[in-house]
């Protein structure tokens, strides 16, 4: 007997959205939930599918079903903005597969984000989200909720009926039949409004590509909404403190968020985790403006918060589920944009802020394992994984590699671990982290993980921030965590120079993905002889199927033997 599938709300939907934390993780969740793509045909997808024809909307794709034959989606134009973003931060060719990985692994994706989800929200129904419950309820939203002709949804949804979708639904309340004539009559939605701001947003995209500076962010983004807005904050929240700074406004009403202007709605924002939307308060000194509507999104991206952005409209009918739900995208985007832009610095070199914490909590995967077993242990490296996932390469003394590799395996927080080398006093771990480590947080917030030695419990960990990062407030994040963190250094100082040939190959050439399979495939041994990895290896550490694996490290080679000739 088939499984059940669960039967997602629109609310439920953007929630389990909310829970992804990379960008690949929320293209999967879109296309299937969004676009109505099974699992088999998620990862058959390549950007030449994609017609250039727009339509009212959005963009057309050639879809390659299971069967043989294929059929043609419609991809709103948010989710065609988005795969636009994906392709190009991550150098695909038309011809190659936007998800390179298999069916199962996208199932198995959903699920990862399905617990996360069922985490965070206490709802257990999360925990059985699959790529076909998102499928359904992209049918069963385009038939109750925008009363599409079904004809349509069969078509794009690749269902021979309808029929099975509808005789899931219970019948409609009263309420529900009189809102449906009431549209029928005239209706309340914006849609003039909606139009302006995907075109907006595909502006405020292209800010975010090019924008140098956490700063210039905030100040692009601010500027390119007023074309649809009133007015526009980014602001600072410290949850722990009575204070909001804002970094960055255009449009009426500066000083909205000076003096006793009501900042409660920002602040529930933030906790929330999603956009919500109140009357505007103003406060004394903005009494001549500030009617209407004021909406505030976070702007937070997997566990990293980075402030606050509020908007004001001047209508009543502003701020509609579709409007919110373009906001929480925006949220996110600018603050995936954020971490992008203060890890490009950090690499760039110059200033940098280095900062060197202390701490024993056992709850701290790496602190536990060495009290676990008694011994001492360093980072000899470590490069992105899959789904936020840090890859570490673990130098081990005072204990048997065999005793090690046994109690990380059983390690909160360990998804996955591997002996690479073995000597008489300890030897060499590749440990991938998923949890409960201050190196994930501080990974996440774009900082660059510099060395980590733990003796007996006690860790030592040193990173590189930007200069403009709010320590305090990033102690203050950890702390609540690992209660025993301390703030052992700060400095700023000038960052390690290479040299040039090959710091300009590293930072102007080399993708992110490029330069972390490179860096995995040196520390795990890929380049040694005989090999301590193989390629099939690393890229089952890395989330990453072979044949991508294969492909960044033929480009980055590549590029890196382009500028050795290029030089000579």
């Amino acid at each position: 007997m088939a499984t059940a599938q669960p039967r997602l709300t629109a609310r439920e939907y953007e929630r389990f959205r909310r829970a992804t934390a990379t960008h690949r993780e929320e293209l999967v969740v879109r296309l299937c939930g969004e676009v109505g793509l099974r699992a088999a045909e998620v990862v058959a997808v390549r950007p030449s599918d994609f017609d250039d024809r727009q339509g009212s909307d959005g963009r057309f794709l050639a879809v390659e079903e299971t069967d043989g034959d294929t059929r043609t989606a419609y991809v709103p134009e948010q989710v065609a903005h988005d795969v636009e973003q994906y392709v190009r931060s991550n150098d695909l060719g038309e011809e190659e597969l936007l998800v390179d990985v298999t069916p199962r692994r996208v199932q198995m994706l959903v699920g990862e984000i399905g617990a996360r989800a069922a985490s965070e929200t206490g709802r257990a129904a999360f925990d059985a989200v699959t790529p076909t419950a998102l499928r359904r309820q992209f049918g069963q939203r385009l038939l109750v909720e925008h009363g599409v002709d079904a004809r349509v949804v069969a078509a794009v949804g690749g269902w021979q009926g309808v029929d099975d979708l509808l005789g899931e639904l219970r019948s409609p309340t009263q309420e529900e039949i009189a809102t449906a004539f009431e549209q029928l009559d005239g209706g309340t939605t914006d849609a003039g409004r909606l139009s302006r701001l995907v075109v907006t947003l595909e502006s405020v995209d292209e800010a975010l590509v090019s924008a140098p500076t956490r700063t210039e962010i905030d100040r692009e983004v601010c500027s390119r909404l007023t074309e649809v807005y009133r007015a526009a904050w980014v602001t600072d929240i410290e949850p722990d403190r009575d204070r909001l700074t804002v970094r960055a406004h255009a449009g009426e009403s500066p000083d909205r968020f000076e003096g006793s202007a009501s900042t409660e709605l920002l602040r529930r924002a933030r906790q929330t985790g999603k956009t919500l939307v109140a009357p505007d308060e103003p406060g004394p000194a903005s009494d001549r403006e500030g009617r209407g509507l004021l909406a505030a999104t976070p702007l937070a991206h997997s566990e990293t918060t980075y402030g606050v952005l509020a908007v004001r409209a001047g209508s009543q009918g502003a701020f509609d589920r579709p409007e919110r739900t373009a906001l929480d995208a925006l949220g996110r985007r600018v603050a995936f944009a954020i971490t992008a832009t203060e890890r490009k610095l950090l690499l760039l070199g110059g200033q940098v802020l280095e900062v060197r914490f202390q701490y024993s909590d056992g709850a701290a995967t790496l602190a536990g394992l060495s009290a676990t077993l008694d011994c001492s242990l360093h980072l000899d490296g470590v490069v992105p994984g899959e789904g936020g996932s840090l890859v570490c390469f673990l130098g081990l003394r005072e204990t048997s590699a065999e005793r090690a590799l046994e109690a990380a395996a059983d390690a909160d927080g360990v998804d996955d671990v591997r002996l690479l080398r073995r000597h008489d006093d300890g030897g060499l771990l590749e440990v991938v982290l998923d949890a409960d480590s201050p190196l994930l947080a501080l990974a996440q917030r774009g900082g660059t993980i510099t060395g980590l030695r733990v003796e007996n419990g006690v860790a030592t960990l040193t990173c590189e921030l930007a200069p403009d990062t709010d320590v305090r407030a990033v102690h203050d994040d950890l702390g609540r965590q690992y209660p025993s963190l301390s703030l052992a250094s700060k400095r700023e100082r000038q960052a390690a120079q290479q040299p040039r040939s090959l710091r300009g190959t590293l930072d102007d050439r080399l993708t992110d993905k490029q330069r972390a399979v490179l860096q995995g495939a040196y520390y795990a041994g890929y380049f040694e002889w005989p090999r301590g990895s193989t390629a099939e290896d690393l890229a089952e550490s890395m989330g990453v199927s072979a044949p991508t694996l294969h492909n960044h490290l033929r480009k980055a080679q590549q590029k890196l033997l382009d500028s050795l000739f290029e030089e000579g």
